[in-house]
């Protein structure tokens, strides 16, 4: 007997190694390529002199502000935006173990009670037909479908791919989301600065029209002259109240990104300390464009779409092809319940059933058209999300030494004016020139001191928008 069994083997080893083999060939006939597009980028991109080396990790440390440190670790450990990311991932998660889960058999155990009378005239000369039965029946199930074609490997895989992608996608709104923090607190102690040169200004404003009422009740003034000094002092309070709301927005803006409750919004104020002083922009880092753009989650959610895309559509051919299911059955079915467990009652069977789809109106072959257009709709998106990080890289580069020339600039015209400003003042004050002159003056010199502070803002956020297209380094502390 023993013998028998073993020159029985042999003969089975090979079906299990074809069987193995044509549902690996199988898998591999419906798998479908990834094709991500690869766009003509250029060799390498300009450096630019005096500039960092690399960025460093977290990035937002280049600046050197504990204040924005701060701020950035609470937007991270409170963000709503980032914490309903972080849920999607866990949703991803559960998405794969569900596909993976389609691979494997599937265990189920049944247990029953039936209790009827069955007719004496429906079932002539059936012992005790006319009488009360009970049923007893505990069995195990186990279903298994083979995928012949790789459908479910290639659905699991799909849902592996998604895991990744919202991994990245999480990643993405991280490193957004410290550049969006890094640009408020910026424009929050812009506004800052922009509201005290203001009320510098209102407070200058007040006392020349405290001495053009003198001079006007002296009669050393028209009333025409005290009249527009008048007036240039409301516009400096309306100016001030102007930028006092701005702060007001910011603190706000910058609020709700870092995660502050209703309660909290309207109690601690965020107040940054004066406006830094621009730093040195990062350098690129040496290599291929390709280098710098594989750093960028965004683009690495995009190619990890572009897969499950791919595998979205060999599970959808797939289904176009025959299945074959097999489910096996082991328990026990008694009219005595003491007997239920015992050898006699013991049942089982096997079923084997091949599926082959005839006509299903066309739904079958419309779900592959489907994911072929999202294969489609993936790798144009792929190619927009290069297009885009490509031209934000060009425009911080670009941007550093336009921005971090026009700050120069601004400073040199603030200190002109402020000397044009004393000596207009020792002029009007001798009588040698008009009032409407040094009001000139006096205007060209606050909105070049509000200007300043704008050109410092605008080239500090440059900085930021270069650190983010470069990749941002590590997205956290």
């Amino acid at each position: 007997m023993r013998r028998e069994i073993r020159r029985r083997i042999p003969s089975r080893t090979p079906a299990l190694g074809v069987l193995c083999a044509v549902i690996l060939s199988g898998c591999a006939l419906t798998r479908e390529p990834v094709d991500t597009p690869r766009l003509p980028l250029p060799d390498a991109l300009p450096a630019v002199e005096g500039a960092t080396a690399d960025l460093p990790s977290p990035w937002w440390t280049l600046f050197a502000d504990d204040t924005l440190d701060a701020l950035i670790r609470e937007a991270l450990e409170y963000n709503v935006d980032l914490q309903a990311a972080t849920a999607r991932i866990a949703e991803a998660r559960a998405l794969a173990g569900i596909a993976r889960a389609d691979r494997l058999p599937g265990l189920d155990l049944e247990a029953g009670v039936t209790r009827g009378r069955e007719s004496e005239l429906a079932n002539p000369g059936l012992p005790g037909a006319n009488g009360t039965r009970t049923d007893y029946a505990v069995r195990g199930v186990v279903a298994y479908e083979v995928d012949l074609w790789g459908r479910y490997a290639h659905a699991s895989e799909a849902a592996r791919l998604r895991l990744f992608a919202s991994e990245f996608e999480r990643d993405a709104l991280r490193l957004s989301l410290t550049g969006e923090t890094a640009r408020a607190y910026f424009a929050l102690a812009a506004a800052i600065g922009q509201f005290e040169q203001a009320r510098a200004t209102l407070g200058s404003r007040e006392e020349s029209l405290r001495i053009e009422r003198l001079r006007f009740d002296g009669g050393e003034s028209d009333e025409l002259t005290f009249r527009r000094v008048e007036a240039e002092a409301e516009q400096a309070r309306a100016l001030m109240r102007e930028f006092e709301f701005a702060v007001e927005q910011r603190q706000n803006v910058l609020g709700v990104l870092i995660g502050r409750t209703p309660r909290d919004l309207t109690g601690e104020r965020i107040l940054p300390r004066a406006l830094p002083v621009q730093t040195a922009v990062p350098r690129l880092p040496a290599g291929l464009p390709a280098d710098v753009l594989a750093r960028r989650p965004d683009v690495r959610a995009a190619e990890a779409q572009i897969a499950a895309a791919a595998g979205d559509v060999g599970a959808a051919r797939a289904a176009l092809l025959p299945g074959i299911s097999l489910t096996g059955a082991y328990g026990s079915a008694s009219t005595e319940l003491d007997d239920l467990f015992s050898n006699p009652a013991d049942v089982w069977s096997v079923t084997g059933a091949l599926l082959q789809p005839i006509f299903q109106g066309g739904r079958l072959r419309s779900n592959v058209a489907r994911t072929r257009a999202l294969q489609q709709q993936r790798r144009a998106e792929y190619a927009g999300t290069v297009q885009r990080a490509f031209r934000e890289v060009l425009d911080g580069l670009q941007g550093q030494d336009s921005l971090r020339a026009v700050e120069p600039a601004r400073a040199a015209q603030v200190a002109s004016l402020r000397r044009a400003t004393e000596l207009a003042e020792l002029r009007y004050a001798e009588g040698e020139i008009a009032y409407l002159e040094l009001l000139d003056v006096r205007r060209g010199l606050f909105a070049a001191e509000i200007e300043l502070i704008a050109a410092r803002r605008a080239a500090l956020a440059n900085t930021v928008d270069l650190a983010l297209a470069l990749g941002g380094g590590a997205a956290g502390p």
